[in-house]
């Protein structure tokens, strides 16, 4: 009886161990961006990241950076970041920081 109990309490601990949470369980939230930018206009003429917020979204321009992340084109991302208001944000700039925590994939696209 009592190595039937011992059994069954490393069994759970075990379990639990492999218990990690989905990505959509972690802190921050998501934000896919597309293998290749786009052309926009902000303060003039730039190259803008395509990006989206759910998986079944359509792409939208992205006219703000990620603060810690290096973008290559001809992959594709999913970011996890913390998104932060900006207090007093310049006229030109945004209301909102994009601080990277984690990419969570980054998958090669052929053009």
């Amino acid at each position: 009886m009592m190595m039937w109990k011992r059994g069954t309490l490393v069994l759970l601990f075990l379990l639990a161990g492999c218990n990690e949470p989905s990505p959509q369980d972690k802190p921050g939230q998501l934000l896919y961006v597309a293998p290749y930018g786009s052309a926009c206009i902000g303060v003039g003429v730039m190259e803008c990241l395509r990006v989206k917020q759910e998986v079944d979204a359509n792409w939208e321009l992205f006219y703000n950076h990620v603060e810690g992340f290096t973008y290559e084109e001809g992959f594709q991302y999913t970011l996890r970041v913390k998104v932060e208001n900006v207090e007093s944000p310049p006229a030109d700039g945004s209301s909102l920081r994009y601080t990277l925590l984690e990419v969570v994939e980054k998958t090669p696209v052929n053009p």
